[in-house]
């Protein structure tokens, strides 16, 4: 599984939460409509498990946008609203990818005038890329002698 196959789960349930509203994934452009969504990787970690497996750790910032009045501000029971409902798409149940079902670890929201974010870390358990690891024999292939010592 990759973080950009994370991002695109992400992405499809934010869009089937809220219809017809765009997540941006590749850039924010200037004039980006609102109410409207981007979504980012923020962190990307491995860390070493054994000689197959790899532990990983991704972090991603999804920033919801609301309508803004004349002076840049936005409804906050509307932001505040949003940003509860992002919560829980991904506080219940496991988020399928690919060929594997993965819960977030940390929902963790912020909001500020005009936009509100919600990190979310994801963290399982991978097998290292090919280009990385040599291919480990199976435990079947191991043979062990032993003596008892008297």
């Amino acid at each position: 599984m990759t973080s950009q196959n994370l991002m695109e789960a992400i992405a499809a349930r934010v869009k089937g939460c809220w219809l017809g509203e765009e997540v941006y994934t590749k850039y924010l452009p200037k004039d980006f409509k609102r109410p409207s969504f981007a979504l980012e990787l923020q962190k990307d970690e491995w860390t070493d498990v054994n000689i197959a497996l790899v532990h990983r750790t991704v972090t991603l910032l999804l920033t919801g946008f609301v309508a803004t009045d004349a002076y840049g501000d936005s409804d906050r029971d509307v932001l505040n609203q949003r940003m509860e409902t992002a919560c829980g798409l991904f506080a219940c149940g496991a988020l399928p990818v690919d060929d594997r079902a993965i819960r977030v670890q940390t929902i963790r929201g912020t909001g500020a005038p005009d936009f509100f974010e919600v990190t979310l870390i994801f963290s399982w358990i991978d097998v290292r890329p090919d280009a990385i690891a040599p291919d480990a024999p199976h435990m079947e292939h191991f043979e062990l002698n032993m003596t008892a010592k008297e």
